[in-house]
């Protein structure tokens, strides 16, 4: 018998079918790779197409075959971050290409790093594929 765990910021990892996705939750659109997790912004169905003019219309187009999930899009900073005078620096963020002067793998600031606030992303699920989502 195994002893639940006392630490509440535990997360329990499940699937479940797409068309039980709902607003809020937290969904990996890459297991069993490099772990990315996005919040469901809204989905989108044939029976609850949504206001959303876009959504809306490709679930128009493409009927009661899949489910249109709009996702946030934050795109992980992978880098030690230092502070120099006050300003935020990704350390070797550079891309590897000589812009504007600066040199390959320069430091790059963090806000050039950082997804845009509103940014998202749109999946296409099947009706009845299961997806990982977490507590």
């Amino acid at each position: 018998m195994s002893t639940p765990n006392p630490d509440a910021r535990a997360v329990v990892e499940y699937r479940i079918p797409a068309l039980s996705l709902q607003a809020g939750d937290l969904v990996n659109t890459s297991p069993g790779g490099d772990d990315d997790w996005q919040q469901v912004l809204s989905v989108h169905t044939k029976e609850t197409p949504g206001a959303e003019p876009e959504p809306a219309a490709l679930i128009a187009e493409i009927g009661d075959r899949y489910v249109v999930v709009r996702l946030t899009d934050i795109a992980p900073v992978d880098t030690p971050v230092y502070f120099a005078e006050g300003t935020a620096f990704g350390y070797g963020a550079g891309d590897g290409e000589s812009v504007g002067g600066t040199e390959a793998g320069a430091d790059s600031l963090v806000a050039e790093l950082v997804s845009e606030p509103d940014a998202a992303r749109v999946f296409l699920y099947t009706r009845y594929e299961l997806v990982t989502v977490r507590s």
